[in-house]
């Protein structure tokens, strides 16, 4: 793929990973990968917006705010990848986890489908892994337990180099068939309208 020299060149040239044959901590070269899965699902998002306007006008704002914080947080943490700005991802991106595990499971006590468990997607669980991702990458740069051992960990940054650029080619690869899946299949709303159509 000829991008991945250029995505090399970019990481170096940001300082996300020093000179090569030195080494890098784990804490620098999560930050890329990390800000690519909240762009990546804050695409996703994006797309079934008009799904969840259908269902509910607050299902949709809901779909609205969560994609807008997770573009614009992938922004923001890949140019000043602050402490701050990670524990805001881990927060929110926790409790959007949260929300999905409930709709998923009991459903929501109130909304278009009250105490209903919604059924699951490929999409949903894509987005949700993306999430839990980026959970659990910001809680190694920010919880004092996980940080240290993040710092002490390090490798050749050649090595980081391939797997920062893997990292972020998989991640692409993967949004880009969540979105053909939402194109194809209609998104969330076609899932729901399935099932239901089918008790």
């Amino acid at each position: 793929m000829l991008v991945s020299p250029f995505i090399g060149i970019l990481l170096q040239r940001r300082s996300l990973l020093g000179p090569q044959g030195s080494t890098v901590g784990l804490d620098r070269w999560l930050v890329l990968p990390l800000a690519t899965l909240s762009l990546g699902v804050g695409l996703i998002h994006a797309a079934v917006v008009n799904d969840h306007f259908a269902e509910s006008t607050l299902s949709g704002l809901f779909f609205v705010v969560v994609a807008v914080f997770q573009a614009a947080w992938a922004v923001m943490f890949a140019r000043r990848p602050l402490v701050r700005l990670a524990t805001l991802g881990l927060v929110v991106n926790g409790v959007v986890v949260g929300v999905w595990l409930v709709t998923r499971t009991v459903g929501l006590p109130f909304g278009a489908h009250t105490g209903v468990a919604e059924p699951m997607a490929v999409v949903d669980l894509l987005a949700t892994l993306f999430e839990v991702l980026i959970v659990a990458g910001t809680a190694a740069l920010v919880l004092p337990a996980l940080r240290g051992p993040a710092k002490r960990s390090r490798f050749l940054v050649a090595s980081a180099d391939l797997t920062v650029v893997m990292a972020l080619i998989l991640i692409t690869m993967v949004t880009s068939y969540a979105m053909a899946d939402i194109s194809i299949n209609g998104g969330h709303g076609a899932e729901t309208s399935r099932a239901e159509a089918s008790r």
